[in-house]
């Protein structure tokens, strides 16, 4: 397998600058993720023309802030600034240097502005639905550049049992070593390291496709699909920056911060979801004298009492939130509204139907 570390980094001179791999390989990624959002932008109300505008304000934005946070990690190497010549070097993008992370953020202010522009078309959440699994695509076609590049590899591998491809990755001319880590890389250069960049890549191809068969699927939380690419990116870095030579200790605290964040918040999103649609549900049938065939669940009842409680206390901001404007405030005694029946997942659909049926005629 050593034959594979002897890639030439340079795929090809354009008179004399080069034209490396590593370039390639990220705007293919790009290019793939602007396929599929083109592919599927249609299901949010936007069009090709739609799809490249907003990857035109996410991909700038988005390289931008990868450098930018790669450069705040490392204050020591490119700060202060006292020349020409070090300020070239924070902005020298083309040598290597950027992070994902601030990839992530940049992109999400792309997006922000994006959907500030089409509001009237789509929402912000929706724009994000779309865009999560042409981001893992990107990121899952971008790491080959690491293995061109012979970095973000992880520790020595010493079990010949494990020194094969894809558990190991062998190492022959190491880059974007931290210099803390010189001597541990370099005695054992040539070698085998982990291959921890394939690992990464095989846990986004898993997340990529949870989450796609998650967008086709989700009406009711949109933009649900950031909080669990937050939670599922950043628990795969947790483990993946424990074995990775070039760990940097403000992304492992970031990892330790993000993921147990994006899993409350993405419950607690989900629940202001579904208080919401629920109470517009009962208000709507309510409003339109249809409560008596409007079938309601418990937390339906139960939430809409909370929220007339709520509304009743006066305030501008839970009649904007919750979109009422008439409340024409019912008592929801049993028997006014057909009782939501419980029924077996595995029940026929046409089971389910004559017993939502029976229970409305018993109603009767």
């Amino acid at each position: 397998m050593e034959f594979l570390a002897a890639i030439d980094k340079v795929a090809f001179y354009v008179g004399d600058l080069p034209v490396e791999w590593y370039g390639i390989i990220i705007v293919i990624g790009m290019i793939a993720g602007l396929v599929i959002v083109c592919l599927e932008c249609k299901r949010i109300n936007l069009d090709s023309d739609d799809a490249i505008e907003l990857f035109l304000w996410v991909i700038p934005l988005a390289v931008i802030f990868c450098r930018v946070f790669y450069v705040l990690a490392r204050p020591d190497v490119y700060f202060p600034i006292e020349s020409w010549d070090d300020f070239v070097d924070v902005i020298a993008i083309w040598e290597g240097g950027i992070t994902i992370i601030g990839g992530l953020v940049g992109g999400l202010i792309g997006a922000g502005i994006f959907a500030f522009r089409k509001r009237k078309k789509c929402n912000f959440g929706n724009i994000v639905d779309l865009i999560v699994v042409p981001v893992l695509t990107g990121q899952i076609i971008g790491r080959l550049g690491n293995f061109v590049n012979q970095e973000a590899f992880g520790i020595p591998i010493t079990d010949p049992r494990l020194q094969t491809f894809p558990f190991a990755v062998w190492i022959d001319d190491p880059q974007g070593v931290e210099p803390e880590y010189h001597d541990l890389v370099f005695s054992k250069v040539p070698g085998w390291f982990a291959a921890t960049f394939f690992y990464e890549m095989v846990w986004n191809f898993i997340g990529a496709c949870i989450f796609y068969a998650i967008w086709r699927k989700n009406k009711r939380f949109p933009g649900i699909l950031g909080f669990c690419y937050f939670f599922w990116y950043f628990l795969g870095r947790a483990w993946l920056e424990s074995l990775r030579i070039d760990a940097v200790p403000v992304t492992q605290v970031a990892c330790i911060i993000v993921v147990p964040v994006s899993l409350v918040l993405g419950v607690a999103y989900m629940l202001v979801c579904l208080t919401r649609s629920s109470f517009r549900t009962v208000n709507a049938a309510v409003i339109a004298g249809e409560l008596d065939v409007t079938e309601l669940s418990r937390f339906d009842v139960a939430n809409y009492k909370f929220v007339t409680r709520l509304l009743a206390k006066g305030g501008r901001f839970p009649r904007w939130f919750y979109g009422a404007e008439d409340i024409p405030v019912a008592e929801l005694a049993e028997g006014d509204y057909i009782k939501k029946v419980k029924t077996s997942w595995k029940l026929p659909a046409h089971c389910r139907k004559k017993a939502r049926g029976a229970a409305a005629k018993e109603k009767k």
